[in-house]
């Protein structure tokens, strides 16, 4: 920096306070509000390449008339349990809901009112807690999506007394996010401001130095405010940390390198009374050192622009809040020393030999350290390395934890977790893809498989698939409950057919006990029809010698007489015949035979009547006589075709007895199967194979054709499942079952009827496990290029490469110490499941880029003071006079973050709490101790490989430099 730039500033002093000023009103009027953009903008980071965002698009195609972009849950509860009047109230609020989709944002409203056969997913067991679940049709950040939130919060008000009304989902709770974080902010403002005031005060003694400071940091956080929200329209990312970041930074440092100018100048005050001499003196010096502290600074920040992972992005803007400050530092500062001149100090006076004076402490360490570097090493190092073995790396991923417990997303989400259990709100979404279609039975076979499959795994409370719509599986294309139906069907017919079996039995021995019978009958009815024929000729016979002689009365009474006797015979054997043989009552042949057989008897007994009166007139005789003989022609006719007809009866009657018995085996040996195939079946069902079986006339029904709507696309090529776990979603358990659903979904649906499937695994636990691999990726990539930027810094400014690296690996260490204090604190005292999984990598970052700032100040002034030969004596004096500026800087810089932890944001909570512990540790022991141990361990080697040139321009710029400068002229 030239003396004429300085001298410049000095007379323009008001010009520069003014024109800063001015561009501090124009950023707050003409920059964009950087609080509104922070509101707008996502905070989940997620890469657009990821395969949770990937999923989500993939689903977004199954039904985008009902595919929603965010969701709020109504979480309605009494803990004595839901009353009608309960009931009644939440249905009309849902059923007004529901007017209101496709307007104001909201596109979908579902509750236990709308679908009678989902009620039960929407009401707890217990009966005290019913959700109606309301979709959105933007983001959970869009202003629409934030304006219906807060409606719906209105609609709910005015609950039954005694119940309890909260919102949870994905928006309410990115919108209580957004809210505690600015509620944070605005309480480490003022703290911010309060806490530096005070130990300005401190430091300097004075009412007007603090506003040095104070003013010029001002300034600078309002331009760069402005600046940081308006480089957001050119791809800058922000986030809720930004804001914060930018103050803590921009006090904690700003502050740092306005101290560093002022004490500077008060040390210089003390040998000219010419204030712009000692500005000159003080821009020369240290000015050169608060540009290379901010450059250190703008480096580390300005490569976290390189990040691929958005959150970490987010804090870049914290390098345009340095450079910013780094100019109003060197320019509108001395303006303001220059305008307040001495008085900046008032009510002390600078007098001769004053100034920030020199530490006794440090230059006691700065003497041990000289005399017994590796001593002071080795004690450092036993001593605190153990403490690095309490950072395990443990990390937590739960937002809620960020939230204020008290606010009603967090409620909400706490009773549904409680009602349903913890993965209702958040469950994971998967989405299929195959290149055939999967509205198939086939392939819906394989999709009950794997939905199967993916249920028993641990910390999986229920999948939701089309064959799953509810959750569980639909037991009647079940193949383990069609096979109970069919055993209980089989069992039946068994029955059937063994009764069936035994009655043909008894019929077949039936039938040949009376085959027999039948054979007599027969030949008795042969016999009757040889008898009546021969009844008929004597009947002739008869009506011929009565019409000769009148002694034939007499042969034709022994004739009717046996004729009688033969006719009863006959009908005896044909009742008997009935009565054996039951079935021949329908049996044609045999009817006409019984009605021959009743004219028969009808004949003979008028014959037998007449045979008495036959002596009385011969003229009545003759007619009954032709009539009888004619009734026996047709008697022995009929008798005849009987014993034919009896004849075929007993071959048939065989021939049945014979197919019955073979029937009867036959029935048999199909019982004997039918207990074998129901044995079968009983053993598949009671082992509980999986298997299902979808005939067509199911996958038409319309129920299943619902299910499939909702969840595979038209062309059958996508699909998506949800999986209810019952592990918190945020909880390590969650990860580790993500990856297990994503490995056996891909294991499951291999070598399917599923045509080349791609699995892509969405939700927040997807996201979670996401994060943690990007994060931990990206911290690794981005700390290194930060350390590299630092260290070239380090470089041009010590002109060596030892001192550097030396300084870098302190501050290394120093990270591993703090971090493992930090665990210890937050994970094994207060029992947090781990530190929040950003915080590692945002207190390495400032760790290293602002406690570099510390090496800086020591070790430009140890380079200032150097002669060859003398490193003891440069690092005494280094110590000893920036020692009390180092600890005032560490002091300003602790207060700035430890505000942070007031916020109420755990996050920040953790980042304040490392970066005060590892600033104390780093400004004490290690700028104490452990560096300048280093420093005089390796002595000359300092700085190299500059060492013989730096030596030379050293010894040619002493005389010069002793005779513009007293002070100098006075230590040499």
């Amino acid at each position: 920096m030239t003396e004429r730039f300085i001298r410049g500033l000095a007379k323009l002093k008001w010009v520069v306070l003014i024109a800063w000023l001015a561009i501090a009103v124009a950023a707050m009027l003409g920059l964009p509000d950087l609080q509104a953009i922070v509101r707008k903008t996502e905070q989940k980071f997620i890469p657009a390449d990821s395969e949770s965002v990937e999923a989500k698009q993939i689903m977004a195609q199954i039904d985008p008339k009902t595919t929603t972009k965010s969701s709020a849950i109504i979480v309605y509860s009494r803990d004595a349990g839901l009353t009608g009047q309960d009931h009644e109230w939440l249905k009309g609020k849902a059923a007004a809901l529901s007017e209101l989709a496709g307007k104001d944002g909201i596109k979908s409203v579902q509750s236990a009112y709308g679908t009678p056969e989902l009620a039960t997913k929407f009401r707890s067991k217990d009966g005290t807690t019913e959700m109606v679940i309301v979709g959105f049709e933007r983001a959970d950040n869009d202003a629409m999506t934030l304006e219906a939130v807060d409606k719906l919060a209105d609609d709910v008000l005015g609950a039954p007394a005694g119940s309890k009304v909260s919102l949870t989902g994905s928006a309410p709770i990115g919108k209580d996010f957004q809210e505690s974080s600015e509620e944070g902010l605005a309480k480490t403002e003022l703290l911010t401001v309060g806490l530096v005031l005070v130990i300005l005060l401190i430091v300097f003694r004075s009412p007007i130095a603090p506003f040095i400071p104070l003013i010029t940091i001002g300034i600078s956080l309002l331009i760069t405010r402005g600046l940081v929200a308006f480089a957001t329209n050119y791809g800058m990312t922000v986030s809720s940390f930004t804001e914060s970041f930018l103050i803590a930074v921009l006090f904690g440092a700003g502050t740092d390198y306005c101290i560093l100018l002022i004490q500077r100048f008060r040390e210089e005050l003390k040998f000219t009374d010419d204030k712009v001499e000692a500005l000159v003196r003080t821009m020369r010096t240290v000015g050169k050192t608060v540009a290379f502290s901010a450059s250190t600074v703008f480096v580390a920040f300005f490569l976290i622009g390189f990040a691929q992972f958005g959150l970490y992005q987010s804090a870049v803007g914290v390098s345009i809040g340095v450079a910013v400050t780094l100019i109003a530092g060197i320019t509108l500062t001395p303006a303001l020393l220059m305008i307040f001149g001495k008085d900046t100090f008032w009510p002390s006076k600078v007098k001769s030999g004053q100034g920030h004076g020199e530490s006794k402490l440090w230059r006691g360490m700065a003497s041990l350290a000289a005399r017994r570097p590796v001593a002071v090493l080795l004690v450092t190092v036993i001593l605190l390395a153990p403490l690095t073995l309490l950072f395990h790396g443990k990390r937590s991923f739960d937002d809620l934890a960020e939230i204020n417990p008290s606010f009603g997303s967090v409620q909400g989400f706490r009773q549904v977790e409680h009602a349903f259990g913890s993965g209702e709100v958040f469950p994971v979404s998967i989405a299929l893809t195959s290149s055939e279609s999967m509205r198939t039975p086939e392939a819906l076979a394989a999709l009950e498989s794997a939905s199967a499959s993916l249920s028993k795994i641990n910390g999986v409370k229920e999948v939701r698939s089309a064959v799953r719509p509810l959750g569980e599986k639909l037991a009647d294309l079940t193949v383990t409950n069609q096979l109970t139906k069919t055993a209980d069907a089989i069992g039946q017919m068994k029955y059937g057919v063994d009764k069936i079996g035994n009655g043909l039995t008894s019929a077949s021995d039936s039938i040949v006990n009376g085959q027999s019978e039948m054979n007599q009958l027969t030949a008795g009815l042969r016999t009757m029809a040889s008898r009546t024929k021969e009844a008929k000729q004597g009947l002739d016979h008869v009506y011929q010698g009565l019409q000769s002689a009148s002694n034939g009365a007499s042969k034709v009474a022994g004739g009717l007489s046996q004729s009688s006797q033969l006719s009863s015979s006959m009908a005896a054997d044909l009742q008997k015949l009935l009565k054996a043989h039951p079935e021949l009552k329908d049996d044609a042949a045999m009817k006409q035979l019984l009605g021959k057989q009743q004219g028969l008897t009808d004949g003979l007994s008028q014959l037998s009547k007449g045979a008495l009166t036959v002596a009385q007139s011969f003229k009545q005789i003759n007619p009954s006589v032709s009539k009888v003989s004619g009734g026996l022609g047709q008697l022995a006719e009929g008798q005849s075709q009987a014993a034919d007809g009896t004849a075929k009866l007993g071959t048939g009657l065989s021939r049945l007895t014979a197919g019955l018995k073979d029937g009867a085996k036959g029935l048999t040996d199909i019982s004997m199967g039918l207990t074998s195939v129901k044995e079968a079946e009983q053993a598949i069902g009671d082992s509980q194979i999986p298997g299902w079986n979808l005939p067509k006339a199911a996958l038409d029904s319309p129920e299943l054709q619902q299910a499939l709507d909702y969840y595979i696309a038209k062309d059958g090529r996508t699909a998506k499942l949800d999986v209810v776990l019952s592990v918190n979603p945020y909880s390590p358990e969650a990860l580790v079952t993500v990856d297990q659903l994503r490995s056996m979904l891909k294991q499951s649906l291999n070598g399917s009827a599923i045509r080349a499937p791609k699995v892509y695994v969405s939700g927040t636990s997807a996201q979670i496990e996401e994060l943690k691999d990007i994060s931990r990726s990206d911290f690794v990539r981005t700390g290194s290029f930060v350390l590299i930027g630092i260290f070239i810094v380090l470089m041009i400014l010590l002109r060596s490469i030892l001192a550097p690296l030396y300084v870098l690996l302190s501050l290394g260490f120093n990270y591993l110490v703090t971090m493992g204090i930090v665990e210890f604190i937050f994970v094994k005292l207060a029992g947090k499941p781990g530190l929040s999984w950003s915080a590692s990598f945002f207190v390495f970052l400032i760790i290293v880029a602002l406690g570099v700032d510390y090496s800086i100040f020591l070790m430009a002034r140890f380079k200032e003071e150097y002669r060859p030969g003398g490193i003891s004596y440069a690092m005494s004096k280094a110590m000893s006079t920036t020692g009390g500026v180092i600890i005032s800087a560490a002091v300003i810089m602790g207060g700035t973050f430890a505000a942070l932890m007031l916020s109420g944001v755990n996050t920040l909570l953790q980042i304040g709490a490392g970066i005060v512990i590892g600033l104390v540790l780093y400004s004490t022991v290690f700028m104490g101790l452990v560096v300048p141990a280093l420093a005089n361990l390796i002595g000359e080697a300092n700085w190299w490989p500059f060492r013989k040139r730096e030596a030379v321009q050293v010894q040619d710029a002493m005389g010069s430099q002793e005779e513009k400068s007293p002070r100098l002229a006075k230590q040499t």
